[in-house]
Formats: structure tokens, C-alpha cells, sequence
């Protein structure tokens, strides 16, 4: 962006109007702000001074940069699931596909902030919460699996499972933009070239099929197949137990009454 657009959108964000009183501040102008900044060196100040006011007036919606990163990974997945038809996926598995990409895309819209972005996170300081297209998408998604027949904590556990897979889709589709197509076991093989070629040759036979550009987004669709019939095999599971006929009431372990 250059240095005049730059300006200018920073003049809409502000919103300054001679003799005026100042535009409320909101997560909506917080992320316009955000978005117009390098995203390399975004910083709580730096979005303070954009919007022309105390960096501690922003802690109301956002208390560090792990939380602005956050806001704009946020942001960006309400912008994608603004966008998805649900209406005609009744399917489980197709809706756990859908949900999982919707991530992948949104993380590759917020570009190189991904390594920073981590939804499932233990100690993330942010305030706001999520737009009202993602808790839809969300309840839609969880109601759809607990239908189906996992208990509740199990469906919080595969949308979870599901984020790390749609975050790590998107780590390979932008480095395969930059030129940065690594296998996985990267540091594992650099170990292995240092050995004598007789040695390891089950990871030697990784190395020679690793992932190039031309094959990114196999390992996405592999991790979905891979997830989806694990649940497939874990909803039979749960199927059968509650098949299992249990002794009367009345009766002891031994079968006597």
C-alpha cells in the first residue's frame, strides 16, 4: 500500500471531522485499522496512533497483539462464513469438510500473521468474542454432530481438531506461494542426509516423495479423510455400546435372582 492510499485510509478510519466529536471506538474500526498497517509490525500502539487514541482505549476490545492477531483471524473467518450456503449440507462430514476449509481460507487471508494465530491456544487474551455468522456456522456444525450421536464435549474436541487442520492447510498454501514447499519431517531428513545412504532407508524413501508445489493441499485433503473415518469408526463405537444388552435390575453379576 502506498504511503498516500495509506494515508488516506487511515484518514477514513480516524473519521476526523473538523468541529466534530470524535467516532466511537469499535472492534470494526479497530480491525479497519489493523489492515491498513504492515502486518509485520502491527502493534497495539501502532493501531492506537492510526485511530488517533490512547493505545489503553483499545483494551476494552483487545488486551495485547496475540489478541489483535486473533481479532483479525476472527474477522477474517466471519468475512468466509458470511459467505457459505449451509442450507443444503445435512451431512456431518460434509459439513466438517466445509467448516475446515472455511479456516484454511480465512487464515490464508490474513497472509503472514498465521504463525502468530493459533485458535486453540491455552491463554489468549481477547475480548469480543466471534461474529454472529461464525457462532451460527458453529452451532449449525455442533448440532448436526451431537445429532448424529457425539456427546457434546466430543464435538468441541473435532472442531477443535478441525482449526488445527484448516491452520495448518493454510501454513502450506502460502509458503508453497513463497517458494517454501518443505516436507514436514524437514529436520528429521537433514538428519538423515548426514548418515551413510545404506542407513534409514524407509525415511530416505519419504524424502524422495515429499511434498512439492504441485502436490499442496494433498496432505489437507489426507488429514480430513483421515479424521472423518476415525469419527466414522467412534460413532459405530458408540452405536454398539448402547446396543449392549444390560442385566435386569433384579438381578446379580451371576445371573441368579
Amino acid at each position: 500500500m502506498s504511503s498516500q492510499s495509506s494515508s488516506d485510509a487511515q484518514s477514513r478510519i480516524r473519521g476526523a471531522n473538523v468541529g466534530g466529536r470524535p467516532p466511537k471506538l469499535s472492534r470494526e474500526r479497530i480491525v479497519a485499522a489493523a489492515r491498513t498497517l504492515n502486518p509485520e509490525t502491527l502493534t497495539m500502539n501502532a493501531v492506537a496512533e492510526a485511530l488517533d487514541v490512547h493505545r489503553k482505549s483499545l483494551n476494552y476490545y483487545v488486551r495485547d497483539r496475540e489478541g489483535l492477531l486473533l481479532l483479525l483471524a476472527f474477522d477474517a473467518f466471519e468475512t468466509e462464513s458470511a459467505r457459505m450456503d449451509l442450507s443444503a449440507v445435512s451431512d456431518w462430514r460434509e459439513l466438517l469438510r466445509t467448516f475446515s476449509m472455511t479456516v484454511a481460507n480465512s487464515l490464508i487471508d490474513v497472509g503472514v500473521l498465521i504463525p502468530y494465530v493459533q485458535f486453540a491456544g491455552r491463554d489468549v487474551r481477547f475480548e469480543g468474542g466471534v461474529g454472529l455468522h461464525t457462532v451460527a456456522v458453529i452451532e449449525r456444525i455442533v448440532r448436526s454432530l451431537t445429532d448424529a450421536g457425539f456427546e457434546a464435549i466430543e464435538a468441541s474436541r473435532i472442531m477443535r481438531i478441525l482449526a488445527v487442520v484448516g491452520h495448518t492447510a493454510a501454513q502450506e498454501v502460502l509458503g508453497a506461494t513463497q517458494g517454501l514447499v518443505v516436507p514436514r519431517e524437514g529436520p528429521v531428513l537433514r538428519t538423515v542426509d548426514t548418515t551413510p545412504t545404506t542407513q534409514f532407508p524407509s525415511l530416505r524413501g519419504i524424502a524422495s516423495a515429499h511434498d512439492t508445489p504441485a502436490r499442496v493441499g494433498e496432505q489437507f485433503a489426507f488429514d480430513l479423510d483421515l479424521v472423518i473415518a476415525g469419527l466414522e469408526v467412534r460413532l459405530r463405537r458408540h452405536d454398539s455400546l448402547e446396543n449392549v444388552e444390560r442385566p435386569a435390575p433384579h438381578q446379580s453379576r451371576s445371573g441368579r435372582s
